[in-house]
């Protein structure tokens, strides 16, 4: 009876990886279409070295600062790009195909968020969430704030084609 419920479990994680990875692939598109680069060396001090690289880059799964819980955290995307954000960027992506607990985990994105205090964006798509929910984490964006915006892959796209990147 384990193996069943550790084998239906594995295949929900897989099928989570992937869609994950798919909207993960989604925004390396964005960049890439973009002109941005992937930064692959010190990845482990780029997150601190990020004011001061030049060009159009990004970091995958980048350290970037510590949890409220202290631990190390990584973000999805941390992208440079001194002229259009001085600070850098970084850019979560929060995938739910099928209804779930991701739309739980928002309020503790948002504490995780201000407390590393660089601007961030969240992509959440999959229409596997609350829409309450998600209301709720696009209000507790402002522009003076480190969460800087939430927004769907629709969304993204259009903010992307208004210069936005």
């Amino acid at each position: 009876m384990n193996l069943l419920l550790e084998t239906t479990s594995n295949s929900s994680g897989s099928q989570a990886n992937k869609t994950g990875n798919a909207l993960e692939s989604f925004v390396e598109g964005i960049l890439e279409r973009n002109g941005y680069t992937e930064f692959i060396n010190h990845k482990k001090q780029i997150f601190f070295m990020k004011e001061f690289i030049g060009g159009k880059q990004f970091s995958k799964q980048s350290k970037c600062g510590k949890s409220i819980y202290d631990t190390d955290r990584r973000c999805d995307f941390l992208v440079m790009n001194p002229a259009k954000h001085p600070r850098g960027l970084i850019i979560e992506c929060k995938w739910q195909e099928t209804s779930g607990s991701v739309d739980e985990k928002y309020p503790f994105a948002v504490l995780n968020i201000a407390k590393i205090g660089t601007p961030t964006i969240v992509l959440i798509d999959g229409k596997g969430y609350k829409q309450k929910a998600f209301e709720w984490f696009k209000k507790q964006a402002a522009h003076e704030q480190a969460l800087r915006g939430v927004y769907t892959m629709n969304e993204f796209q259009k903010l992307v084609n208004r210069g936005f990147l």
